[in-house]
C-alpha cells in the first residue's frame, strides 16, 4: 500500500508538538512555552499522512540576518521515506525567499544526522572557518544569572 504524504504550510499544536519531541527523544515543554515559542516561529510545515502527523519543522530567528532550522521531527515509523528531505527543501525554499547575501542560516542537528544535512549544504562545526557551535541548556526555571549594569 502507498503511503500518500502532504506537506503543509502549519504550525504544529501544543499536542501535536510535545508529542513529535517525545517521539524524538527530546524534551518536552509545559503548554504555555510552547504555546509562545510556536506563536514565534517564522515559517513552520508538517507532513501528514491522511490526518496523521507523520512530521514537522520550523524556521525561527530574525528573518533578516539570522534563520535557525529547529524541530526537524520525522515520527519514527515513517523515517527514511524521504519525509526528512521533504520538510527541509520547504524550510529551505522559505530561507531562500527571506534571506539576503551573508544571512546564517543555522541548525543544530541529533548526534549522526550530520550526513543528512551537510547534502543540503551545511558545514560541520568546527572546521577551518568557524569555531565550535555552543549551546547551553536551562536547567531550572529560577534565574540562573544576574544582569551586568
Amino acid at each position: 500500500m502507498k503511503m500518500s504524504y502532504h506537506l503543509i504550510i502549519r504550525t504544529p499544536s501544543i499536542e501535536e508538538y510535545n508529542e513529535m519531541r517525545s517521539l524524538a527523544g527530546w524534551p518536552t515543554f509545559e503548554s504555555a512555552l510552547v504555546k509562545t515559542a510556536l506563536s514565534n516561529t517564522l515559517f513552520s510545515v508538517c507532513v501528514e499522512d491522511g490526518n496523521n502527523l507523520v512530521g514537522m519543522g520550523r524556521v525561527v530567528g530574525d528573518n533578516a540576518i539570522y534563520l535557525h532550522i529547529q524541530d526537524v521531527i520525522v515520527h519514527p515509523d515513517f523515517q527514511r521515506k524521504g519525509i526528512g528531505k521533504l520538510i527541509m527543501e520547504a524550510l529551505l525554499k522559505y530561507a531562500d525567499q527571506v534571506a539576503g547575501t551573508n544571512t546564517n542560516i543555522g541548525l543544530m542537528c541529533s548526534k549522526g544526522r550530520e550526513e543528512f544535512y551537510t547534502a543540503f549544504g551545511f558545514s560541520i562545526r568546527p572546521s577551518d572557518k568557524f569555531g565550535a557551535g555552543m549551546i547551553m541548556i536551562k536547567e531550572s526555571a529560577a534565574p540562573v544569572r544576574t544582569p551586568i549594569g
